[in-house]
């Protein structure tokens, strides 16, 4: 080890040491503020998209919201985007607005998370993602939706792009934009609560948001703190440097680990009885929607049961369901034999490839993440996450033996 390295490796500890001491402080200090009591984190609504995000973004967005306000947040949200030409005095924000029925040949229909159109037929289309999964041509159907006259918008925690099956062939910046829940909704939320400073129960639940938000971004709610990092990072920069480049590096090794473990333990369990399954983990990681597939040796290779990252599966919210794209097979043919099994459509999401997928590990959750690197608190997630697996795979085992490909002409 050269002197070189030995110098940023004991700066690298001090650093870590002095973060983790800021962020120790960080606690102390959300005890004091009472912080920690969240109305959203209490009753576990952190993380669903369309009854605390999109609901709550809503009413603010909504001139005919609860707030009274009439369209000020909403002029503020606009001048946040940059987005000029909408009638605040016509405007109207509807949730989960229907564009019509799903036709993924006209790439059109489809239900848009927040949807806001005034008189003179201009309109912005929200689409909201939280943790879920991008549906089949989502984003492309959006803006195929009043062409010319329509906006749309991706909004996630940090700015991510749609995945390729959801935007299809749309050029970012052109046809849709991407804005993030850590800049620009904190931002715009910042100006809602100087605008309510004299409403105590409206600026208190706007504060609470934002206090919420960060926690999902991972940023400090102490700007002091804040600034001290970024102090402490600038005067050791080839230490924070070093130690930047190399968190992705623990995160994949970890996360390979952990997949690795959960389809041992899965294809051990499963094949007690009969040695049909086998499963893979994809060599690279780092790529989006990388997964772990459980593969069944009597099933066509085009069917297997995934586990999967939207979109790293290192970094975000995991899905795992069953695979089997609706161009390969018959899928009213599949749910009918895993209906008979004790299968229950309405308990999962589908669309073109996925005969059926759920949220499993949200990883996306640092607190979450961390667990990867503990081997007692890693062997739990792996438990909890390879018994479902397990439970899914034995559920699709008889009735999807020796199934049919549709026939091409």
């Amino acid at each position: 080890m050269t002197k070189q390295t030995e110098a940023i490796l004991y700066t690298s500890k001090v650093l870590l040491g002095n973060v983790k001491r800021i962020l120790k402080h960080q606690e102390e200090i959300k005890k004091l503020k009472g912080e920690n009591f969240n109305v959203f984190s209490i009753l576990k609504m952190e993380s669903k998209e369309n009854g605390t995000h999109s609901a709550f973004l809503g009413e603010l967005l909504n001139p005919k919201g609860s707030h009274n306000f009439k369209s000020v947040f909403l002029g503020l949200f606009l001048q946040q985007l940059g987005c000029k030409g909408l009638d605040l005095n016509s405007a109207e924000v509807v949730l989960e607005y229907s564009l019509g029925f799903i036709n993924d040949k006209a790439k059109t229909g489809g239900r848009v998370d927040i949807y806001i159109k005034d008189a003179t037929n201009k309109t912005i289309c929200i689409e909201n993602k939280i943790y879920a999964t991008d549906q089949n041509l989502q984003i492309k159907r959006y803006s195929n939706h009043n062409k010319g006259n329509n906006t749309v918008y991706y909004l996630t925690l940090t700015g991510e792009e749609p995945a390729d099956w959801s935007k299809d062939d749309l050029a970012i910046n052109e046809d849709y934009h991407c804005i993030s829940y850590r800049k620009i909704i904190i931002e715009w939320l910042e100006l809602c609560l100087k605008e309510a400073a004299d409403q105590p129960i409206l600026r208190e639940s706007i504060k609470q948001y934002i206090i919420l938000l960060k926690k999902l971004t991972n940023q400090l709610s102490d700007d002091k703190m804040e600034k001290e990092i970024k102090d402490i990072i600038k005067s050791n920069y080839k230490s924070a440097k070093t130690i930047s480049d190399n968190i992705e590096v623990v995160e994949v090794e970890y996360a390979s680990l952990y997949l690795n473990e959960i389809g041992e333990m899965v294809i051990n369990e499963l094949n007690e009885t009969e040695s049909i399954w086998t499963f893979e983990v994809d060599n690279d990681l780092t790529r989006a929607w990388s997964a772990l597939d459980i593969h069944n040796a009597k099933w066509p290779s085009e069917i297997v049961v995934e586990l999967q990252g939207n979109s790293k599966i290192y970094s975000s919210q995991n899905d795992y369901g069953l695979i089997a794209h609706r161009d390969c097979f018959n899928r009213e043919s599949i749910c009918e034999k895993l209906e008979k099994n004790g299968f229950s459509q309405s308990e999962w999401t589908s669309n073109a490839t996925w005969v059926c997928y759920n949220n499993i590990m949200n990883l996306g959750d640092i607190d979450e993440r961390a667990n990867l690197f503990n081997d007692k608190t890693r062997a739990k997630l792996v438990e909890q996450v390879a018994t479902r697996i397990i439970e899914l795979c034995r559920l699709c085992d008889l009735p999807l033996r020796n199934f049919p490909k549709i026939e091409t002409t």
